[in-house]
């Protein structure tokens, strides 16, 4: 469960410009949300892409002392009755847990698109993690996401909520609010080549209690990780002074009476995203790249809230059948 926006932006991108370039129309299609006209589709489509993204997350959360670059191939069937399959891989850079070497996941989705009226779109999925036996354990902490889209375009504006319940080794809730504007530039470089600029902005919203909870349970298990802790300026002033007040204390008795406390956490604005993907599609094949900026917001002392710059490049190719 590899997250950044380049992933959905990219998908948003692709799959509007298969509509576009199949039926010339100006309209926006969002295919893995089904975002369609008043008409229903006449043909499925399998799709192809692969993507390499410089950093990766775990609900917004980088990791502090390496990069985590990552490579992504994945297979997509889109069905003209509303049923979408995916199967995405993920090859992860220094994401085990000595920070040095590759891990792998799957991912297999499943959904299925709703349309009560014109521009406005439901997508409930449910999508299950596989990763590899030497994943670290914060990587591979989820198991399952269930998931629910809601959608709304109108002409080049397009605004959505996305919530979900993650689960495994412990669950948490999440929700996510996105706006984007669609920019197409149809002929570009060539009679059958469209360009697409999506900017965009998403807002965050989740609670840091599963992470205050996991980091407990690792550090009754694991020594090593007080240290870890200890590395932090804040949490380090914090256990000096409260031993100086409290003599008989010790530092494991200190940041496990503070992570307790911290443990308790409210629903609340955790990272803000500001978004910029290019989709250049010409026939059936598709070259991708977006550029983006997480900037977190109550940030719990031991994680970093510095700002994250990344990027993403992938390619794409589809095949379009079942017509009438």
């Amino acid at each position: 469960m590899n997250i950044y926006p380049g992933m959905r932006y990219s998908l948003l991108m692709i799959t509007a410009i298969i509509f576009l370039c199949e039926s010339g129309s100006a309209q926006i299609a969002n295919l893995q949300k089904q975002e369609k006209s008043s008409d229903p589709l006449k043909y499925s489509t399998l799709m192809f892409s692969a993507d390499y993204v410089t950093n990766t997350n775990v609900m917004g959360n980088f990791n502090p002392e390496t990069r985590q670059p990552s490579f992504s191939p994945s297979l997509f069937f889109f069905s003209k009755w509303g049923v979408d399959i995916s199967a995405g891989g993920y090859f992860v850079g220094n994401s085990d847990d000595s920070l040095d070497h590759f891990t792998s996941e799957l991912d297999l989705m499943l959904g299925y698109t709703l349309q009560p009226v014109d521009g406005f779109t439901i997508y409930p999925s449910y999508t299950h993690f596989f990763h590899s036996s030497n994943s670290n354990a914060l990587k591979s902490i989820f198991s399952d996401d269930i998931r629910l889209d809601v959608d709304y375009n109108y002409r080049f504006l397009n605004l959505g909520v996305s919530s979900g319940f993650y689960l495994g080794k412990k669950n948490t809730f999440y929700t996510s609010i996105h706006n984007y504007y669609d920019i197409q530039f149809d002929r570009f470089l060539s009679s059958k080549g469209t360009l697409s600029i999506q900017p965009g902005v998403d807002a965050n919203f989740g609670s840091y209690e599963y992470l205050n909870l996991y980091y407990l349970d690792e550090l009754r298990k694991e020594p090593y990780l007080y240290l870890y802790l200890l590395s932090y300026p804040a949490i380090r002033r914090y256990v000096i002074a409260e031993i100086l007040k409290n003599p008989e204390l010790t530092k494991e008795e200190v940041l496990d009476d503070y992570l307790i406390d911290k443990a308790q956490d409210d629903f609340k604005l955790t990272s803000v995203s500001i978004n910029l993907p290019f989709f250049y599609m010409i026939g059936n094949f598709g070259i991708n790249m977006g550029l983006y900026l997480m900037i977190p917001v109550g940030q719990p002392d031991y994680l970093s809230d510095e700002a994250q710059f990344f990027f993403d490049i992938g390619v794409t190719y589809n095949l379009m059948f079942g017509k009438k």
